[in-house]
């Protein structure tokens, strides 16, 4: 099992400058209902080419000058490079004052009837979350959760599975909250509502088309961090894409996830498949 020592390096953390001066840039954009002026919209055009900017080149700090064999310090790196990214999203978006306030609050559920996508890192991650989280035998109820919920959803492409989500509950929906909420990931974090009514609405309708009104800045916050995860990947010639987290699991748990997750961090960190190496569905 990987320890919290293990995998947290003691690197210094990238780009708090750059966070300071993002923090003061929210506090400026509108975040209110009304129609985006076109002033607006170049307000949240610039903050976000700003946050994927500066992802990029904290994932370039942190990953780019890795040592030869890819050993240990790559995983417990890019262990810090997420939580911190995630450390960046959670803290713009304490900045945000927003009208109307959000619906969302804790045991409210209706959001966890998705099968949300998530980069590479991410899925990363949350694999060492387990790790420090979970024993054996949850683990081993989990990789047996996660092997029935992709088999329901195979042969189905990514907007079939959005259309009819409602069928779909999060892998990590347990006894009526987010069983991994530290760790979640960042459309999780974006995701949100002003009305719990029209969530509701979407749920018991089936209806995934069903309006839901929320704060675009959010999202815009949470894509701007995972699209700078993603470029940075790129960029370092490192797999860059996308999987729904249930399938991303699968990969993981399957046969172990302690083997897996490191073997798929070090593997990943050379330059290797992470989701493509295997095709379970």
């Amino acid at each position: 099992m990987v320890s919290r020592s293990r995998a947290r390096g003691s690197r210094s953390r990238p780009g708090r400058s750059k966070r300071a001066s993002q923090r003061s840039a929210v506090r400026g954009v509108h975040v209110g209902p009304a129609i985006q002026a076109p002033d607006i919209a170049t307000q949240h055009e610039a903050l976000a080419t700003r946050i994927i900017q500066e992802r990029m080149e904290a994932m370039a700090d942190a990953l780019g000058a890795k040592e030869a064999d890819g050993s240990d310090q790559d995983f417990r790196t890019l262990y810090e490079l997420m939580r911190e990214s995630y450390e960046v999203c959670d803290s713009l978006m304490a900045e945000l004052e927003l009208d109307p306030p959000l619906a969302c609050k804790r045991g409210c559920v209706y959001c966890c009837y998705n099968q949300v996508s998530l980069t590479a890192p991410e899925a990363l991650f949350l694999g060492f979350y387990l790790l420090e989280t979970r024993g054996p035998q949850q683990l081993q109820e989990l990789e047996l959760r996660a092997r029935a919920l992709v088999e329901r959803m195979r042969g189905k492409g990514r907007q079939e599975i959005g259309m009819e989500r409602h069928l779909y509950p999060c892998l990590f929906l347990e006894q009526g909250n987010c069983s991994i909420y530290p760790a979640r990931p960042l459309v999780c974090r974006g995701w949100n509502s002003v009305s719990e009514a029209m969530c509701l609405e979407s749920n018991q309708s089936g209806d995934a088309l069903t309006p839901i009104e929320n704060h675009a800045i959010m999202r815009l916050l949470a894509e701007s961090v995972q699209l700078g995860l993603l470029h940075g990947a790129s960029a370092l010639g490192l797999e860059a894409g996308y999987l729904l987290l249930a399938r991303a699991m699968a990969l993981l748990l399957d046969g172990g996830l302690e083997k897996n997750v490191l073997s798929c961090a070090e593997d990943w960190l050379r330059g290797g498949a992470f989701f493509a190496r295997k095709k379970a569905w």
